[in-house]
C-alpha cells in the first residue's frame, strides 16, 4: 500500500513540473498566442485522452481488488462452523 501512494505522490510532482514546465514554455515561445493556443488545444486533448485511460485502468484494479476480497470473506464465512 505504502509503494501505491509513493507512486500517487510521484505522478502528482511529475504533474506539477509539467505544468510549471508548460507554462514557462508559453511565456518564452516565439510562436504567437494563436500558435500557441493551437499547441494548447492538441496537448490538453492528449492529456484528457491519457487522464481517461489511467481512470479506467485504476477503476478496474479497484473492482478487481474488490471483488477479489468479497470472494475472500465468502470462502472465511463458508468456513465458519454455523452458529447455534
Amino acid at each position: 500500500m505504502a509503494s501505491e501512494r509513493g507512486a500517487g505522490a510521484y505522478l502528482g510532482w511529475f504533474l506539477f513540473g509539467a505544468t510549471i514546465g508548460g507554462i514557462a514554455a508559453l511565456l518564452l515561445s516565439p510562436k504567437t498566442g494563436e500558435e500557441n493556443r493551437g499547441l494548447l488545444g492538441e496537448r490538453a486533448a492528449e492529456l484528457l485522452d491519457k487522464g481517461r485511460e489511467i481512470f479506467e485502468e485504476q477503476s478496474e484494479r479497484l473492482m478487481g481488488a474488490f471483488e477479489a476480497g468479497r470472494d475472500a470473506m465468502r470462502e472465511e464465512m463458508r468456513k465458519m462452523p454455523p452458529r447455534g
